[in-house]
């Protein structure tokens, strides 16, 4: 089995979170809502705008607002891959009355790590999460998930994701309740030779995938663990290079 991973450019990365929203877009029909009611609620939606361009039809009438609400069901509400921004120190005055810039910005771009010891997969009920035979991706087959929320709770990094934060009070018998989803690696793009949606959408090149035998090769200054990064003994497989 090869097992893939992440390479993240701390250097690289400013912030933009392109690489969300890439994730975002392509995995859209994957979301855990993905299949309740959206589509009788667009078509219903449809038949009541008329004019694509009348103005009306997309504002909430009772606040003068976008229809957040009604528009919120079409867009993935998970986030498999997260960026976060990291700010110490401070600009102060010294004895000499001269501003003094300490502030440290960084950003960290990160998704599921496939850890090649995934504490979601021990700790999951139903044995539906498991790493591909293959590419050593961390996969689920969330149709018998029961969303018991042990994988979000066991992750250090919150790669499980439900639609929902009250996920936890549906009943099993609820067709709504939100099921756990996460980042797959793009295997079906990986299954084509192409890289993940975040990677290929990164302009500024912070972030790599392939398999950690050849981001080693082509990244081997790179580190395991970042400021903002511990592997938390669950083998995570990605490289950084930390901002210098």
């Amino acid at each position: 089995m090869s097992q893939w991973g992440f390479y993240f450019n701390q250097d690289r990365c400013l912030g933009c979170q392109t690489c969300q929203t890439a994730c975002k877009n392509w995995n859209q029909s994957k979301r855990g809502d993905a299949d309740i009611n959206v589509l009788a609620d667009y078509e219903t939606f449809m038949s009541e705008v008329n004019e694509q361009d009348n103005g009306d039809n997309y504002i909430n009438p009772d606040t003068g607002t976008n229809n957040y609400e009604l528009f919120r069901k079409y867009y993935m509400k998970e986030n498999w891959r997260r960026v976060s921004t990291k700010i110490d120190g401070a600009v102060s005055e010294n004895s000499d009355g001269v501003f003094v810039n300490t502030v440290d910005k960084r950003y960290l771009s990160i998704s599921c790590n496939h850890c090649s010891d995934p504490a979601c997969v021990d700790v999951c009920p139903m044995g539906i999460i498991t790493k591909d035979a293959e590419t050593g991706l961390v996969l689920v087959e969330n149709e018998s998930c029961i969303s018991c929320g042990k994988c979000q709770s066991a992750c250090p990094w919150d790669a499980p994701q439900f639609y929902a934060d009250d996920y936890k009070s549906y009943a099993l018998s609820d067709a709504d309740r939100p099921k756990m989803t996460k980042c797959t690696g793009c295997l079906d793009r990986t299954k084509e030779g192409l890289r993940p949606a975040c990677v290929a959408a990164c302009w500024n090149r912070a972030l790599d995938a392939g398999t950690m035998e050849e981001l080693q090769s082509k990244y081997p200054d790179a580190v395991i663990q970042l400021a903002d990064f511990s592997t938390s003994g669950t083998d995570p497989n990605i490289l950084f290079k930390a901002k210098s």
